[in-house]
């Protein structure tokens, strides 16, 4: 038998030997045919009510707060009667140039130089004003946007593809 063996047996039956102890308060040692000792029980003692002394309570407060809130932070009550009304904006289509549009699944526009799909909203200039515009939809020739209750539809601009000019109309400076 190896070490480790060794010492699960004594481990074993140390702990039969302690499970017997307190599960009968002692042994007799009367030898029992067959080698084993005889484990008879002791008649437990009398044992009187355990009486609590002073009971612990629970008392929630008037103030709950939420268990995921760190401790101390509370919620600032809602002032009613001072909300502010943002000033209306009006948006208009010279803010906005669609270069190109590509039709497909999905659908992109490239709305002020940057790529946008349906849905996704378009990148204004910092000037104070947050405006979201969304890109509600992308047709074929041009683009609508929706700033909160304003709906824009602005259409395909190309400069390098509008009509050209003959030569003797650039050089002429009366025309």
């Amino acid at each position: 038998m190896n070490s480790s063996m060794r010492l699960f047996l004594a481990i074993a039956a140390g702990t039969a030997f302690s499970n017997a102890l307190w599960a009968g308060g002692g042994t007799s040692e009367k030898p029992v045919p067959g080698g084993q000792p005889n484990l008879q029980t002791k008649a437990p003692a009398d044992v009187s009510k355990y009486a609590l002394k002073n009971k612990s309570t629970f008392t929630l407060p008037t103030e709950t707060r939420a268990p995921f809130w760190p401790i101390g932070w509370v919620k600032r009550a809602a002032v009613r009667g001072e909300l502010r009304e943002r000033p209306k904006i009006a948006i208009n289509e010279g803010s906005f140039l669609v270069t190109s549009i590509l039709m497909g699944s999905p659908s992109l526009a490239v709305i002020n130089g940057r790529a946008y799909s349906e849905g996704e909203f378009v990148r204004m200039p910092k000037d104070g004003a947050t405006l979201r515009v969304r890109v509600q939809g992308i047709n074929d020739g041009s683009v609508t946007l929706q700033c909160e209750d304003q709906t824009l539809v602005i259409a395909l601009r190309r400069p390098e593809l509008a009509e050209k000019r003959s030569e003797v109309d650039l050089l002429d400076p009366n025309r």
